[in-house]
């Protein structure tokens, strides 16, 4: 075989490695066509047949967009935080960063019929996505979550009746610190209710003159007393659905309604039994970055702008990072086994064509770089509605 023949081989190895593996996926969304009002509405309705809660339902936030700035660039734009408050429980007393997605959005959009848009795309954030951002390493506590999500998968499905459904990856790997943990020590409150009660209205207050919005409220302390479920590890846990109106306009409105995967942010607090410290976390927008898709340098600026100032108004609460830095996450690597000749094999092996090495690389090179081309013009085919 000749140097041609197999530089063929090698590159469409790469094609083919490129078109089947992404370094993640972000969401596998399902699709039907036009617009079902009705259907996602009477889907919500049955999750907690499941033992799913909506913590909230908002929905056509494309109209909030078009009263607040006159942009009318999608026909649907739909968020349901949910979360199985039975099944996380088990999961937040073995690791409290599952708040991160406790709850997670199940989000459903539709671009405009001049966009292209003949289908509503509904789903969420891949499950083992939000376990690499939570950082999770015990693999019966991946699987608990996976199963939990699985679940809501198999009622969306039966719900819907989706006729489509595409998936959408990610090439490189998530941020070093996928998630910002921070903690402010206080001293000990004759009332630890009290405490957190007066510490929540400073916290809305101050994300309000921020131009913040809390999207949802989950007091899964409380919910834990009323359902007569064991949580002593925590004095308080509660999670705040963070939502900036003009960064999401700027993001979803504008061409990446996918990344409302990532909306809104669940932020965690938690205080550890009989320890004088509120802990906050939350998945940084470096995250949607690093996934979803988003290229304009002045959204990107714009979305870290945004990003810094959640930081800073913590700061202003009295949080400082905590000292104790997760490690790197790297997305997994897919290997392929190539049959490779033997050492004898390849000294032995004639070589065919041109004898000068320089061209037959040089033409190696542009052969890459045409499939490179390529590769990219499938995904953008894709990755359309």
């Amino acid at each position: 075989m000749g140097f041609r023949e197999i530089s063929k081989i090698v590159a469409s190895l790469i094609l083919g490695a490129t078109l089947s593996y992404g370094s993640g996926t972000l969401a596998n969304l399902h699709g039907t066509k036009g617009q079902p009002d009705k259907e996602l509405g009477l889907m919500v309705k049955k999750l907690n047949s499941i033992g799913f809660d909506a913590v909230g339902k908002n929905e056509h936030i494309e109209t909030h967009y078009y009263n607040k700035y006159k942009e009318k660039n999608l026909d649907l734009l739909n968020f349901y935080p949910v979360v199985d408050k039975e099944l996380i429980r088990e999961l937040l007393l073995a690791n409290p960063d599952f708040g991160a997605y406790a709850p997670f959005n199940l989000l459903a959009f539709k671009k405009m019929a001049k966009d292209g848009g003949d289908t509503t795309w509904y789903g969420h954030l891949d499950a083992d996505l939000m376990l690499k951002i939570i950082g999770e390493k015990d693999e019966a506590n991946k699987k608990k979550f996976k199963d939990m999500v699985a679940k809501l998968d198999k009622l969306v499905i039966k719900e819907m009746k989706p006729t489509k459904e595409k998936i959408l990856s990610f090439d490189g790997e998530l941020p070093a610190k996928p998630l910002l943990k921070m903690v402010m020590k206080f001293d000990k409150p004759d009332d630890i209710e009290e405490f957190v009660e007066e510490f929540i209205m400073k916290h809305d207050g101050l994300f309000a003159k921020k131009e913040f919005i809390i999207a949802g409220f989950l007091d899964l302390k409380f919910e834990y007393g009323d359902m007569d479920l064991a949580f002593d590890k925590y004095d308080a846990y509660w999670v705040s659905s963070l939502c900036h109106f003009g960064f999401s306009n700027s993001v979803f409105n504008h061409g990446d309604p996918q990344a409302g995967v990532f909306a809104p942010c669940s932020v965690y607090f938690y205080i550890p039994k009989g320890k004088n410290e509120l802990h906050v976390g939350y998945a940084t927008v470096d995250n949607w970055i690093s996934t979803t898709g988003i290229k304009d340098s002045k959204k990107i600026a714009y979305m870290k702008e945004i990003s810094n100032s959640v930081e800073k108004a913590f700061e202003e609460l009295g949080f400082e990072k905590e000292s104790d830095s997760s490690k790197k996450v790297e997305t997994p690597k897919v290997e392929k086994k190539v049959s490779v000749a033997k050492k004898d094999e390849v000294k032995k092996a004639p070589i065919t064509g041109s004898s000068n090495v320089s061209s037959q690389l040089a033409e190696l090179k542009d052969m890459v770089a045409k499939l490179s081309k390529d590769v990219k013009t499938i995904k953008k085919i894709l990755n359309e509605d």
